[in-house]
């Protein structure tokens, strides 16, 4: 009876610690490189770019209304950024480098740059930033 208790006991531990790595793994902070995309748009109808037909700057009225914006990768992969929109409003269609940790297939985002003509620019992410 105690043998089987100690092995239970072992076995929960051992369960814990690869959770424990896993999610250490999840929270790594990485950089991320790829074009900035209105969330909606992009999951509703594939948009990539600001302009979306005859709605010209449709991407960033989007994101300043709230809607969140994405990360999508040169390898089509799509990530929901969780920093504030109306930060990023500007910069929709644009190549950008996101910096933070990955959560679920979000990126918790810790910095921002964007491309502009060749020079990546940090895009200010708050007021005090």
């Amino acid at each position: 009876m105690r043998k089987s208790l100690l092995l239970s006991g072992i076995a929960v531990l051992a369960l814990v610690v690869a959770f424990s790595v896993v999610l250490a793994a999840q929270q790594k902070s990485m950089t991320y490189s790829g074009t900035l995309v209105d969330s909606k748009c992009y999951l509703d109808h594939g948009q990539t770019a600001n302009d979306h037909g005859p709605n010209k700057n449709c991407g960033t009225l989007c994101l300043k209304g709230g809607t969140p914006g994405g990360l999508l990768t040169s390898d089509k992969k799509f990530y929901a950024l969780l920093a504030p929109s109306i930060a990023l409003a500007p910069y929709v269609g644009q190549e950008i480098r996101v910096s933070g940790s990955m959560a679920n297939g979000s990126i918790n985002v810790s910095k921002v740059e964007v491309n502009q003509n060749g020079s990546w620019q940090e895009i200010k992410l708050s007021p005090t930033a």
